[in-house]
Order: C-alpha cells, then structure tokens, then sequence
C-alpha cells in the first residue's frame, strides 16, 4: 500500500509540474535583429526566448523580409512566461514550441489605382 501511495503522490507531482506550461497561440508581428526577437499583438509586446525554434522562425523571415526593419506577421503555439531574464527586458516572455504561419504582409493592399485616358 506505501508503493501505491508513494508512486500516486509522485505523478501528482510531476504531473502538476507539466500541465501548469499550457500552450499559447498568439498572432501577431514579429521583428528580431541577430540575438534579440519581439512579438507584437494588438494587445501586448513579448520579448523571444532565442532557442532552435526562434532561430528557425528568423530565417524563414529572412526571407520574407524586404528590410530589416519590415515585420512579419506570424503565428505560432508558445508557453508566456514573466520570470526575470537577463537578456530579455520584456514583462512578459514567449518561448516558441511551434511555428503555424509566416507570411509576409498581414493587411490586404486596399490601394485604388486610377488610369489616364
């Protein structure tokens, strides 16, 4: 009966440890420069956990990117964070689990363009 205890008692625990990182899923603008990334949405600016994920959304970016200053417009599954980094100056922090979409530009080009007789 103890090992039944003790092995119930221990999946509780880890358990719990697990389901508190729920996933997110956020739209929004992204803009990074060599070691620093932001996501921006309507709402709120993250700062970016650089990991694998983070360094593979930037060159799928790069190539979208008509600038280094232009924004791509993004949406990936992440886990929010507001713990202290050092790097990372943001309230709040997102560490990218997946990646949805890249796309280059979020607006429709609502220009009228009128011709010459």
């Amino acid at each position: 009966m103890k090992k039944i205890s003790f092995i119930f008692l221990f999946i509780i625990n880890f358990g719990c440890v697990n389901s508190s990182e729920k996933l997110t899923t956020i739209k929004g603008g992204y803009l990074f420069f060599d070691d620093a990334a932001v996501l921006q949405t309507d709402h709120e600016i993250y700062g970016v956990y650089m990991s694998e994920k983070a360094l593979e959304l930037n060159k799928r970016a790069a190539q979208l990117q008509a600038t280094d200053s232009e924004m791509i417009y993004v949406e990936l599954k992440g886990i929010i964070s507001t713990e202290k980094h050092e790097k990372i100056l943001w309230e709040k922090k997102f560490d990218i689990k997946k990646i949805i979409s890249v796309k280059a530009d979020e607006k429709p080009n609502n220009t009228l363009i009128l011709g010459t007789n």
